[in-house]
C-alpha cells in the first residue's frame, strides 16, 4: 500500500514539473530580459587634441550604440560634459572650435572691454604683469590665464543644467576627473555644478588657474588620470571605448633642457605620460583603445578643429573591427534606453535676490551695485554673463560665477561667487624701457606703481607712481567714485626729464642734428578734478591746477639772461577741461578704433599761461594690412618776464610717429603742427599670446615753431619693423627728410615721448 502512494507522488511530481516546464517555454521569446553591455566612454585630456573625440561620440551615434557614462579628464571633461549635458557633436565642434584661444582660453582682453580708467593705466605701464605683497612676501597670479573666459562660456553652454545636479541625471552619466591640492589625490566629480566641474578638471599647472570647489582647490585631472580608465573600471563597464591623445608621441625625443621653464613642463609630461602607461595596462581584450595621430598638434590649435576631427575618424577606422565586435548582440529591434532631458532652462525664474560670496576685500556692496540690472527681470544666461564679465575686467578678481537658488515658485536669488587676486588688495606694476637713435638722445627708465583700491567701502583708491632715469617720476593720487559716472580725483606729482637742446640755423629748410647741451625740465603740479566717465567709451575732466615748471641748463648761453645757474622757472594756478576719447583696440599698434585727446588750460594767477592739446589717432584693418592715421596740434602761449628768458615750456616732435627723421626733442617750439599715415603689414600673429611682428612705413609732415618765426613744413619718412610684445613695444627704424634729416632709432619697452 506505501509502496503504490510513493509511486502516485512521483507520478503527480513528474506531471507537475512537465506543465511548470511546458508554461515556461511555451511564454514569448520576447519577454526575457535582454542583457546589454555597459559601455563607458573613457575621454582623455590633451588640450585642442581633445576634438579628435568628437570622431569616437559620432561612430557611437552611427552604430546606434548607448553610453552607460562618460569619464573625462581636462579636454575630455570639457568634450564629455557638454556632450553629456545634451549638446550635440556639431555644436561642441562648432562653438568650441571657434573659439580664439588667446581671449578665451588665455583670458586676454581686447582694450576696450576694460575701464577707461585701466586704459589710461596701460600706457605708463603696457606690461600685463601684476603681482602685489600679501603676508610679507611677493604674491603673484595662479596662473598664465585666470580661466575666467572659458569658465563663463562653460556656464552658459551649461546653463539648461540644474545649479546643483546629479551627474547621473544628465542625458548621459558623466564623471570628471581633478586633482586635489592639498595632497595630489584624485578627485571624481559626479555631482554639483557641471561648469566648476568641468573647469576644475582643466587646471592645467601653471597656465589655468586653480578652482574651488565646496572649500578644496583643485587643479588638471590629468597629473593623476590622463586616461582614467581606472574610474570607468571603478563605475562598473563592460566595455570600455577609451579616446587616447598621445598617439604617435615618441617619449624617446624630448626638447633640451635649455631652462627651468622647458624643464617644469618636461617634468609635468612625464607624469602625465607615466599614469596614462598605467591606465592602458588596465585595458581588457573586450576594450577598445582609439588612438589618433595627433603629435604635431599644439596645446592651443583650436583653430584647427576640423582637422583634428578628421584624424580622430582615421583613429576610428584602424579599429573598425573591433567596432564590429562589438556591434555583434546589439539587437535593433531592441528599443533604446530612452535619454534623460533635463528642463530647468524652461522654467520661468525672476531674480528677486542678488547674494555675494567670497568676497573679502571688495565690498559686497560693488558686486551688488554691478549685477543690480537684473533684479526684478527675468532671468537671462547671456546678460547675467555680461555683467560677470564687467566684474572680471575690473580686475579685482580672477574669477567669478554665478548659480541661482530657489526662494518660491519663480522667485530665485542670484549668488554671484568672486574669487579675488591672490595679491588683492595691493596691486603692483613694472615698467622698463630704452630708447637710443642715431648721434641722438639715448634714454632709459625703470618704474614702479602701486594701486590699493577700497580703503573705504564707498571705493576711495589710493595710487603711488616711481620711475627713475633719463625721464624721472613721482605721483601719488587719490581717487572717489560718486557715481557709476561721477567720480573727483586729486593728487601731486614731479616730473623730470633730460632733454637735448639743439642748434638751430637761419635756414630752417636745414636742421642741424648737434646737440648744444642737455637740460633737466622739472614739471611740479597739484590738481583736483571733477571727472565724468561715459560707460566705457569717454571721459570728461573739469578742474584746478597749480603747475611750477623749471628748467635748468648745464651750459652757459648768451640768448639767456645772466645767472649763476642758467635756471628758468615759472608758476601758475589755473584751470584745465579735458577731453578723451579711447576705442583704439591697442595702445600702441591698433588696428582698428579711433582716439581722441583734446584739453585747454588757462592760468588765473602766476604768469599769463594759455594752452591748448588736440590728438587724434584713427585705425581700420583690411586682412594682415593696417592703416593708421594721425593729427597733432598743440600751442603754449606765455608771457616772458624778460626778452632774453626762454620759455621753460616747448612742445617737441622727432622720433618715431612723430617726424621720425629728426632726432627726439629735435624740432621745439611753442607751436605745433603734425600729421603722419602709418601702414602695417602683418608678418604673424604671434602665437598664443598675440605678439604681433609688423613692418610698415611712416609718412608724415609738420613742425614745431615759435610764435612770429616762419613756418615752414617738413616732411619725413620712415621704414620700420615693430614687435608688439608683452613687455611694451620693440620697433627698429630707419628714415629720411628734408633739410637733409635721417635718423635710425631703436626702442624696447614703455615708449618715449617729450
Amino acid at each position: 500500500m506505501l509502496c503504490n502512494k510513493a509511486k502516485i507522488q512521483r507520478l503527480l511530481l513528474f506531471f507537475s514539473t512537465w506543465l511548470l516546464s511546458w508554461g515556461v517555454w511555451a511564454q514569448p521569446l520576447t519577454a526575457q530580459p535582454v542583457k546589454l553591455p555597459s559601455v563607458v566612454v573613457v575621454l582623455a585630456g590633451g588640450g585642442a587634441k581633445g576634438f579628435a573625440h568628437l570622431a569616437v561620440l559620432r561612430r557611437l551615434e552611427q552604430d546606434r550604440i548607448p553610453i552607460a557614462r562618460i569619464v573625462g579628464t581636462s579636454m575630455g571633461a570639457v568634450i564629455g560634459g557638454l556632450y553629456a549635458s545634451g549638446l550635440s557633436t556639431d555644436e561642441i565642434e562648432r562653438v568650441v572650435g571657434g573659439l580664439d584661444p588667446s581671449k578665451v582660453a588665455l583670458d586676454q582682453l581686447n582694450r576696450l572691454e576694460l575701464p577707461s580708467r585701466t586704459r589710461a593705466y596701460q600706457q605708463k605701464y603696457p606690461v600685463d604683469f601684476e603681482f602685489g605683497i600679501k603676508n610679507g612676501g611677493a604674491s603673484f597670479a595662479r596662473g598664465v590665464s585666470d580661466g575666467q573666459r572659458f569658465l563663463a562660456l562653460l556656464q552658459d553652454l551649461t546653463s539648461h543644467v540644474p545649479p546643483q545636479v546629479n551627474f547621473n541625471d544628465l542625458k548621459i552619466p558623466f564623471r570628471a576627473v581633478a586633482t586635489r591640492y592639498r595632497d595630489g589625490e584624485m578627485k571624481v566629480f559626479d555631482r554639483g555644478a557641471l561648469h566648476l566641474a568641468i573647469r576644475a578638471s582643466m587646471a592645467a599647472p601653471a597656465v589655468f588657474a586653480p578652482v574651488e570647489v565646496d572649500g578644496e582647490t583643485y587643479v588638471d585631472g590629468g597629473l593623476v588620470a590622463n586616461l582614467p580608465v581606472e574610474v570607468a573600471l571603478h563605475e562598473g563597464a563592460d566595455v570600455i571605448i577609451a579616446s587616447y591623445l598621445a598617439g604617435g608621441a615618441d617619449d624617446g625625443k624630448a626638447e633640451q633642457a635649455s631652462h627651468a621653464l622647458v624643464v617644469a613642463n618636461r617634468m609635468v609630461d612625464i607624469l602625465i605620460r607615466q599614469n596614462e602607461k598605467r591606465n592602458m595596462a588596465l585595458l581588457r581584450p573586450q576594450d577598445i583603445l582609439v588612438a589618433p595621430q595627433l603629435q604635431d598638434v599644439g596645446f592651443a590649435d583650436f583653430n584647427r578643429a576640423a582637422e583634428i576631427v578628421r584624424r580622430g575618424q582615421v583613429a576610428v577606422s584602424a579599429v573598425n573591427d573591433r567596432w564590429e565586435r562589438l556591434q555583434v548582440g546589439w539587437d535593433r529591434s531592441v528599443a533604446q534606453p530612452a535619454s534623460r532631458q533635463l528642463s530647468f532652462d524652461q522654467r520661468e525664474k525672476r531674480i528677486v535676490a542678488i547674494q555675494a560670496k567670497g568676497n573679502q576685500d571688495v565690498p559686497r556692496q560693488f558686486i551688488q551695485s554691478v549685477m543690480s540690472p537684473l533684479l526684478e527681470s527675468e532671468f537671462s544666461s547671456v546678460e547675467a554673463e555680461r555683467y560677470i564679465d564687467q566684474l572680471y575686467t575690473s580686475g579685482y578678481f580672477d574669477l567669478v560665477s554665478y548659480s541661482l537658488v530657489q526662494q518660491q515658485g519663480d522667485q530665485y536669488t542670484l549668488v554671484v561667487q568672486v574669487r579675488e587676486k591672490p595679491y588683492s588688495p595691493h596691486f603692483m606694476k613694472t615698467t622698463l624701457g630704452f630708447s637710443s637713435e642715431l648721434a641722438g638722445v639715448t634714454q632709459f627708465s625703470v618704474g614702479l606703481g602701486y594701486r590699493r583700491p577700497w580703503l573705504t567701502e564707498s571705493g576711495l583708491e589710493f595710487s603711488l607712481d616711481a620711475r627713475l632715469g633719463t625721464q624721472a617720476e613721482l605721483a601719488a593720487r587719490l581717487y572717489q567714485p560718486l557715481s557709476p559716472q561721477w567720480s573727483v580725483e586729486t593728487g601731486f606729482s614731479w616730473d623730470r626729464n633730460q632733454l637735448p637742446w639743439y642748434r638751430t640755423t637761419i635756414d630752417r629748410d636745414d636742421v642741424s642734428a648737434k646737440k648744444l647741451a642737455y637740460f633737466n625740465q622739472t614739471l611740479q603740479k597739484l590738481d583736483a578734478q571733477l571727472v565724468y566717465d561715459y560707460g566705457r567709451k569717454a571721459n570728461i575732466k573739469l578742474g584746478l591746477t597749480s603747475s611750477t615748471i623749471r628748467r635748468t641748463f648745464d651750459t652757459r648761453f648768451d640768448f639767456l639772461e645772466t645767472s649763476t645757474d642758467q635756471t628758468n622757472r615759472l608758476k601758475y594756478n589755473g584751470v584745465k577741461t579735458e577731453l578723451q576719447i579711447d576705442q583704439l583696440d591697442s595702445l600702441s599698434f591698433p588696428t582698428r578704433g579711433f582716439f581722441v585727446n583734446a584739453s585747454l588750460e588757462q592760468g588765473l594767477s602766476g604768469v599769463d599761461y594759455r594752452g591748448g592739446r588736440l590728438s587724434v589717432k584713427l585705425a581700420r584693418s583690411v586682412g594682415p594690412h593696417i592703416f593708421n592715421a594721425g593729427l597733432n596740434l598743440a600751442r603754449d602761449q606765455i608771457t616772458r618776464e624778460c626778452e632774453k628768458c626762454q620759455s621753460p615750456t616747448q612742445l617737441f616732435l622727432g622720433g618715431f610717429q612723430l617726424m621720425g627723421a629728426y632726432r627726439m626733442g629735435q624740432l621745439a617750439g611753442s607751436d605745433l603742427a603734425h600729421v603722419q599715415g602709418t601702414y602695417m603689414y602683418r608678418l604673424s600673429d604671434g602665437g598664443v599670446f598675440n605678439q604681433r611682428t609688423y613692418v610698415g612705413t611712416v609718412l608724415e609732415a609738420g613742425d614745431a615753431w615759435n610764435q612770429g618765426d616762419q613756418i615752414r613744413t617738413r616732411y619725413s619718412g620712415t621704414l620700420f619693423v615693430a614687435v608688439d610684445s608683452k613687455v611694451g613695444d620693440i620697433y627698429l627704424g630707419a628714415a629720411k627728410g628734408s633739410g637733409n634729416a635721417y635718423n635710425v632709432f631703436l626702442q624696447l619697452g614703455r615708449r618715449f615721448s617729450f
